[in-house]
């Protein structure tokens, strides 16, 4: 009588049961380590748009005006560089400290704010990953709840970044 060959029922249920687990832990993992990922490049882009804004002020002695080079719409960054409002990881604003609007608007110039915002509508971790906010007046914070235009500090629960 031949031997049979192959895989139990059993056995592949046990199989298909590890595989689970294992993707039950790498996903989250996966999804964490991409919104860090979209967290540092905000950072990064925070503090590149804050050189360019300073080297503007060098120039014409004041930030009203200031255009970042890759803005998809006034005073509006969305990360990554080839984003669009309708998908992006972080959008950046680049405003007035005194009258909130964006600089290209702005009369006065004398101070910027930038805060980045996570997109809301995209990964559980990237939902809950923190606001941004770096000004002129040396402010360099993280927030974990949303920052919109109006706000001058990160509220409570802060950290530096």
């Amino acid at each position: 009588m031949k031997a049979q060959q192959g895989f139990t029922l059993i056995e592949m249920m046990a199989v298909v049961l590890i595989v689970a687990i294992f993707t039950a832990i790498a996903i989250p993992s996966y999804e964490r380590y991409i919104a860090r990922s979209y967290q540092a490049k905000a950072q990064a882009e925070l503090l590149m748009l804050s050189e360019r804004l300073e080297s503007y002020r060098g120039r014409q002695l004041n930030y009203a005006g200031f255009m970042a080079e890759h803005e998809s719409e006034a005073g509006v960054v969305y990360l990554p560089k080839d984003a669009t409002a309708e998908k992006y990881r972080y959008k950046v604003q680049i405003l007035d400290s005194n009258t909130h609007k964006d600089l290209q608007q702005s009369v006065i110039g004398q101070g910027y704010k930038l805060i980045a915002t996570p997109y809301q509508e995209g990964q559980r971790y990237l939902r809950e990953s923190p606001s941004y906010l770096l000004s002129s007046s040396d402010q360099k914070c993280a927030s974990p709840t949303l920052l919109d235009s109006t706000a001058t500090n990160c509220g409570e629960k802060t950290q530096e970044w």
